[in-house]
């Protein structure tokens, strides 16, 4: 699916509330991988929950493969735009209602597809194997008696289970663990054929998963280009208070102070890697 933002204004029905987000235009294709990025209060989850067809925006329109919110809205088949998306909010025990883990796992599909008990499970063991999730442990569990790295993962699963299109992620890493980022990374990068949107204030955790970057701030867009062009827009993200990835910033440095790294790093890891292979090269030399 191919979501279209075209001159996008928002705000709330509250009196005297000011725009929560205003003339955004943003074209996301199918399979893309975006980080969306700003400060708190900049309009991130806003944006996300037009994207993700919960309301329509106050001005201008949402197109899903050309169609307008809208009309779609009006013809009341937003529900049909819905289930080709899976969304992860940032507290995922907001999101929890059902008894067990195992049946909030499910409903969704159970829901909204309507598949026979045996393909429901055959679906979730295929879903939880993934997550390193005991899903016969989830069947006697509550949600709500999980950790929050488990709980985070639930959630996730949740929307994967409807195999969708479009993952739409608020603060996956929020409240994670190293070992728990980690894992989530892992999974999220495994979606090879997903559009995944990632709305985050630190893109610390997903500039090695993601090739563009949207910058939110003041409920504008200021910024929209690939890492290369981050790295030139670091001065630029600052001004808005958009904090660029540790690995660009020290990567900048050192090209500022004559280094020799080759590529663009995707972690410190990498960076560290790169400036020692430089200098083995210019000890030979």
């Amino acid at each position: 699916m191919v979501i279209e933002c075209i001159d996008v204004y928002h705000r709330y029905e509250i009196p005297g509330d000011e725009w929560a987000l205003a003339g955004i235009d943003l074209k996301i294709e199918q399979g893309e991988k975006v980080t969306i990025a700003g400060p708190a209060g900049s309009g991130k989850t806003t944006l996300l929950q037009l994207l993700d067809a919960l309301m329509p925006p106050t001005r201008g329109d949402i197109l899903y493969d050309g169609l307008s919110i809208h009309s779609l809205a009006r013809q009341k088949r937003l529900p049909s735009v819905r289930r080709r998306m899976g969304v992860l909010f940032q507290f995922p025990e907001e999101q929890f209602f059902q008894e067990t883990a195992y049946d909030e796992l499910t409903f969704a599909l159970r829901n909204f597809f309507g598949p026979g008990e045996v393909e429901i499970e055959q679906r979730a063991f295929a879903v939880t194997s993934g997550f390193n999730l005991d899903l016969e442990r989830l069947k006697t569990t509550s949600p709500f008696s999980l950790s929050s790295g488990e709980k985070r993962k639930l959630a996730l699963a949740s929307a994967l289970m409807m195999d969708p299109e479009i993952l739409m992620l608020d603060e996956p890493t929020a409240g994670l663990d190293a070992s728990g980022r980690r894992e989530l990374l892992r999974i999220i990068s495994s979606l090879k054929d997903t559009t995944v949107i990632i709305v985050t204030h630190n893109q610390e955790d997903f500039f090695g998963l993601t090739e563009r970057i949207v910058g939110i701030a003041q409920g504008r867009k200021v910024f929209d280009g690939n890492k290369a062009e981050l790295l030139a827009g670091i001065d630029l993200l600052e001004s808005y208070h958009i904090k660029a990835p540790l690995v660009l910033q020290v990567f900048r440095w050192l090209r500022s102070a004559g280094a020799e790294v080759d590529g663009m790093p995707d972690d410190m890891e990498a960076l560290i890697h790169s400036l020692a292979a430089a200098l083995k090269r210019a000890d030979h030399d």
